[in-house]
């Protein structure tokens, strides 16, 4: 039997509705610093919209505030700001906070910095990050993450993973050589993916809008079909009857679990795939258009302008300038 390495490589994976979303997070840019902090230090980080912040402990620890709430991270522990909200950082005791805007930060590439910090005392070593997102399915994901995500070392779900990359990260960050930069961005993003999987998966029955949405049988299977299917001429009769529900009734169930009507929301994907496209293929406008289920590029320009608020050469234009 021989081996068809074409057909290989362009079947498609299949992966669950979250699965799915998680995919759609690709990062408009990033940037992250390796922080060696000494006893006594406190630090301040402002709120970035539509960016996630997180840190890692390598070695050492550091106690985090957002508004009244404390958590306190040891040596492997991760945490993750989805929705970028401003926060604090510190060794434990000192409250002498210093702006991220004044902090002595030594850029090495455009997206790497180091940051040597603080006192004589004990040290904390951390590689702290910011990851910046525009695509609209990432910021409509985000906006139902909780303020903050914490996946501790020796946790049972993520030990593996997290034990693993930490002590990857940790040489890497006491060894910086090369395609350092790389290595670190790319294990850093494995760990933010972490996060989020593991929060997700455990919601449960306490899902809240739209997510809830991907586990109902026959909401969910109309979201599989968009999905999958975005090119097709959809109607809203012809998916209800897809899932076997009556017209009335499946606009009514979709619109409250989802939010949006099976309309819009067919649209607001198909242009989530294009902005994606946009991006990271040089398939023309034109040949967009048409994957997506649309016969003209005038006609998808403008719904795309309308969903996104700025024309696809704008955002293929902005991407490449940002890379």
């Amino acid at each position: 039997m021989s081996f068809d390495y074409k057909n290989r490589i362009n079947a498609t994976i299949k992966d669950e509705p979250i699965g799915k979303l998680l995919d759609s997070l690709r990062m408009e840019s990033a940037f992250f610093t390796q922080s060696a902090l000494k006893k006594p230090w406190a630090l301040s980080m402002p709120p970035m919209s539509n960016c996630m912040m997180y840190h890692i402990v390598v070695d050492g620890s550091a106690l985090f505030h957002l508004g009244d709430t404390e958590i306190q991270l040891h040596s492997g522990d991760f945490i993750l700001f989805p929705k970028g909200e401003g926060h604090t950082l510190s060794d434990g005791r000192c409250i002498a906070y210093t702006p991220l805007s004044e902090l002595p930060i030594q850029a090495v590439t455009e997206r790497y910095e180091t940051l040597d910090f603080g006192g004589a005392g004990a040290r904390t070593d951390m590689v702290c990050g910011v990851l910046l997102f525009q695509h609209p399915l990432a910021i409509k994901l985000l906006g139902v993450l909780p303020s903050y995500i914490v996946i501790r070392r020796d946790a049972e779900t993520s030990s593996n993973i997290i034990g693993n990359i930490s002590s990857l990260l940790k040489a890497e960050t006491n060894n910086i050589g090369v395609g350092a930069e790389g290595v670190i961005a790319r294990l850093s993003d494995i760990l933010v993916i972490t996060a989020m999987r593991q929060y997700l998966l455990e919601l449960n029955d306490e899902k809240v809008g739209w997510l809830g949405a991907l586990e109902d049988d026959r909401i969910g299977n109309a979201l599989k079909i968009i999905h999958e299917t975005p090119d097709h001429h959809w109607s809203l009769e012809e998916i209800a009857q897809k899932v076997g529900m009556s017209r009335t009734s499946f606009a009514q169930q979709f619109k409250r679990l989802v939010g949006n009507t099976p309309m819009e929301y067919l649209t607001e994907w198909r242009m989530s795939l294009a902005y994606s496209k946009l991006q990271l293929s040089k398939d023309s406008i034109l040949a967009i258009a048409l994957d997506i289920g649309y016969q003209s590029e005038a006609a998808f320009s403008r719904a795309f302008k309308k969903v996104i608020g700025q024309s696809p050469n704008e955002i293929r234009k902005a991407y490449q300038t940002s890379f």
